[in-house]
């Protein structure tokens, strides 16, 4: 299924370069935004769609495991699958705890497991009707 080609506003919403206007952009910038918007939210978050999210940030302060790789990894494959799935295809999602990544920095926080210091999920996906796969990578770093 293709996208619709046509123009989204951007979220977090902007002001366009005139001032005045929302600020648009593409369809594949708006499947960024709003694969953002669910990995993000929790669910009942939001109060008219409360099942809306991904799920992901109840689980802060579980140990690390494969239990949680696999319960990370089902959370987020059913809420893509639910909410995304007409738009984006998943190719992806890899869930690593501590050392394991091997990344430094801080990028937006999704999960930050106590005893290993940290955690990294990425996510890599295809809009629909695009041959290029995008991969999006959430990591929280420890104290």
């Amino acid at each position: 299924m293709a996208l619709s080609n046509g123009r989204h506003l951007a979220f977090p919403f902007r002001i366009g370069a005139d001032g005045r206007t929302a600020a648009p952009v593409s369809d594949e910038e708006h499947v960024h935004d709003e694969l953002l918007q669910l990995l993000l939210s929790s669910p009942g978050e939001r109060l008219f769609l409360p099942e809306f999210g991904g799920g992901v940030r109840r689980l802060v302060f579980e140990p690390a495991s494969d239990v949680l790789r696999g319960v990370v990894k089902a959370r987020l494959t059913q809420a893509l699958s639910r909410w995304l799935g007409h738009r984006l295809t998943v190719e992806l999602i890899d869930v690593r705890f501590g050392d394991e990544s091997g990344v430094t920095g801080l990028t937006p926080e999704l999960l930050l497991d106590p005893l290993t210091g940290g955690l990294e999920v990425t996510v890599k996906y295809r809009p629909a009707g695009s041959p290029d796969t995008r991969v999006v990578r959430f990591q929280r770093s420890g104290p």
